[in-house]
């Protein structure tokens, strides 16, 4: 099949944009055709690398006039590279992807548009609502990445066929890393005696970096060996480092800035750490387990649908400062436990979330659509 992945840009590098990468490329090497259409950003060279070309169109907007246009643009791209199925990413490009497919019908070809959901982007009842009706409307089928926010959206009406594919990380990432560990721990400013602690988070408002910092600044984490790596950039960088630097912490946390080789993260660390104010299923969480690294997040969103408290990781409720440094100092003070936790995680990587399965299942979910789609537009 020829695949048009539609993303309005590949620049936060969060979970849906590397969704996008993983998928293309995993896609690619089973001998699928996927392009992928983005209004541009960082991670466009992650897929240009793997021989995947990436068109570059303003499907970044909102507005009304301009997701016209791009309809237009779309079927143009699918009539010239013969697009078999029209996959976007999220409600406005999906708005595009409607017109492009109606538009492609009243030409004689069947192309469905098949929306994939990861998180919508405010969590309040109205707008829940409104994309529930809008995907009642626009997509021939929409594929969730969670549980979680399917049920998010059917509270709110939706009714559309679909599908629930939790995105996964391919693993072959973390074994393609062979530097040693400590080679790692030392490039990063860590002693082989620290207990790294890493999360990878943009630094926004809904990443809740404010209440890690609290907990940091406590006597109990202060003392310890816990030392945290926060890999990510954002509108809230600035802000961050100069917290850090009131509260005296920079001895205990480490900026890394936007990285591209997170695996390489992961080996050097011993735990993973999110402290979300919302999420969905987030993909960063599944990419920890698969390093091994127990888990300590906020208990939002889906994040249960991968880790089992006290037995993968430790959950905690969103905004209790307190509970996350107890989480902190327990799994510091506890290498057994971070072990056990590590290989029960990795176990449920391997068997809930095993990256050629979503590829298969995503194959399987498009295909079938795709066939039911070209007999009811006979």
């Amino acid at each position: 099949m020829k695949i048009a992945l539609i993303i309005m840009d590949l620049e936060l590098a969060g979970g849906a944009e590397h969704d996008v990468v993983n998928l293309s490329t995993g896609l690619h090497a089973v001998g699928h055709t996927p392009v992928v259409v983005t209004a541009g950003g960082r991670l466009c060279e992650n897929i240009e690398r793997e021989g995947i070309p990436v068109f570059r169109y303003p499907v970044d907007s909102r507005d009304p006039r301009q997701l016209r246009r791009n309809a237009g643009l779309l079927a143009d791209l699918a009539e010239q590279h013969q697009v078999d199925v029209l996959n976007p990413q999220g409600v406005y490009p999906s708005i595009s992807c409607y017109w492009t497919s109606r538009r492609l019908l009243r030409c004689g070809r069947r192309v469905p548009n098949i929306t994939t959901i990861h998180m919508l982007n405010k969590l309040t009842w109205w707008y829940y609502k409104l994309g529930a009706m809008v995907l009642n409307r626009i997509a021939d089928h929409v594929v969730f990445e969670s549980q979680c926010e399917l049920n998010r959206l059917s509270k709110r009406g939706f009714r559309r066929p679909h599908t629930v594919i939790p995105n996964c990380f391919p693993a072959s990432k973390l074994d393609a890393v062979t530097e040693p560990r400590e080679a790692i721990r030392r490039e990063l400013g860590f002693r082989d005696d620290d207990v790294l602690f890493i999360m990878p988070a943009r630094m926004s408002w809904e990443k809740q970096h404010s209440l890690l910092f609290e907990a940091i600044s406590r006597p109990a984490v202060r003392g310890s060996r816990a030392r945290f790596y926060l890999a990510g950039d954002g509108p809230l960088l600035a802000d961050n480092q100069a917290t850090v630097k009131r509260l005296g912490l920079n001895g205990h946390v480490v900026f890394g800035g936007f990285r591209r080789d997170l695996p390489r993260l992961y080996k050097a660390a011993d735990v993973f750490l999110l402290c979300s104010r919302y999420e969905s299923l987030p993909l960063s969480i599944r990419e920890g387990m698969s390093a091994s690294l127990p888990v300590i997040s906020t208990e939002v969103g889906g994040v249960s649908e991968a880790v089992e408290d006290g037995q993968s990781g430790l959950l905690v409720p969103p905004g209790d400062a307190a509970a996350l440094t107890t989480a902190i100092v327990r799994l510091a003070s506890d290498a057994a436990l971070r072990r056990r936790m590590g290989q029960r995680g990795n176990e449920i990587y391997r068997t809930r979330f095993d990256y050629d399965h979503w590829i298969r299942r995503t194959i399987e979910v498009m295909s079938a659509v795709r066939e039911e789609f070209m007999r009811e537009h006979r």
